[in-house]
């Protein structure tokens, strides 16, 4: 594992100053709100996309050229949108990235990782991809999925029109991205997947009771003067998970491993997986669960965490340093290998 020390230096349980600050500026949420059931009526949908993101800042020296386009899947057109260095550049863009967008699968959009994507692309020299798939609850599972399958399909197939000449992608994503570029390795029979990078991946849908790995708090280090904030950001995305739940899997159950790849048995066309974490992410025990269980298969994993973190810190590139750190170990990634 690779830690990524915050602003405490090597100290454990403790929020980054800015992330405590924000939190402190929100109401609590309490474990026992975590316990309650969860049904439609409960949900307000338009609220929770509002959420979705968090403000970030164009930090691009302004050479990237972006283009919108549509990718042919079956009976449907999925929005995607291009990033690349512009014309002129030394460097050859033969690799391509393709990013999936978090958002609960409910929300997020191409505009929510546009400057992420940007920067991505201008560090890295790489095409870069950002997929809009569709959102539940207008298009439950297996929705996204498929379209995201099909839309690496078309991308790879398609390599020359966008201007890469890999005959493999890099696929990445945060939270539901990650959950997705996680499935869509599970099922690269082709092998067109050369690396997946999860950030904080949703990995698991199952409720707290019936995790694998026995979902708990006592699991994370929390220091006292910090453990009511720890706590709300935790309960935040248990909650969410519940949404999810709801409005993402409908009638199936969480454990399919299209769902909750914990739960993947079949790993013969699985390629080699960065999990970038949080301290304090809730799907942190899950990514650490994963990451075990590919080592005692002798998969290639390399685990990333970053101390006095929370779930969603990508979101906040221009404003948490490091968010900006992670672009930069993305493009390393991308030009390294």
């Amino acid at each position: 594992m690779i830690i990524k020390n915050s602003a405490y230096g090597e100290r454990w349980g403790l929020l980054d100053p800015q992330v405590l600050e924000r939190t402190k500026r929100r109401p609590c949420i309490l474990d026992e709100e975590v316990n309650k059931k969860i049904t439609i009526k409960d949900i307000h949908l338009k609220i929770l996309r509002n959420g979705m993101g968090s403000f970030s800042r164009d930090l691009s020296k302004k050479n990237v050229t972006v283009t919108d386009f549509l990718i042919p899947c079956t009976n449907r057109l999925i929005p995607a949108r291009k990033y690349e260095t512009s014309s002129g550049d030394k460097y050859n863009m033969t690799k391509c990235l393709v990013y999936l967008h978090g958002g609960g699968f409910i929300g997020g959009s191409l505009e929510t990782v546009e400057n992420q994507c940007k920067l991505i692309a201008e560090r890295s020299h790489c095409v870069v991809i950002s997929i809009g798939y569709r959102l539940a609850p207008e298009t439950p599972y297996p929705g996204a999925f498929c379209d995201v399958v099909e839309s690496l399909e078309w991308i790879i197939n398609n390599k020359a029109i966008l201007n890469f000449n890999d005959s493999q992608l890099y696929v990445a994503g945060d939270s539901a991205g990650g959950n997705l570029a996680v499935i869509c390795g599970l099922k690269d029979k082709r092998h067109i997947i050369r690396r997946i990078i999860s950030i904080y991946g949703a990995l698991d849908m199952t409720e707290i009771k019936k995790t694998l790995y026995k979902w708990d708090y006592s699991r994370y280090t929390i220091a006292k003067e910090h453990s009511s904030y720890i706590h709300t950001r935790l309960n935040k995305f248990a909650l969410l998970t519940k949404i999810i739940n709801v409005l993402y899997n409908t009638f199936e159950v969480a454990e399919n491993p299209l769902i909750s790849p914990v739960y993947a048995q079949n790993f013969k066309d699985f390629p080699d997986i960065t999990l970038v974490e949080a301290e304090f992410d809730y799907f942190l025990q899950s990514n650490i669960f994963f990451s075990k269980k590919l080592e005692s298969l002798g998969l290639n994993v390399d685990l990333i965490m970053y101390k006095g973190l929370d779930h969603g810190f990508f979101d906040r590139l221009g404003t948490l340093k490091q968010a900006e750190d992670l672009v930069n170990v993305i493009a390393d990634i991308l030009i390294s290998e």
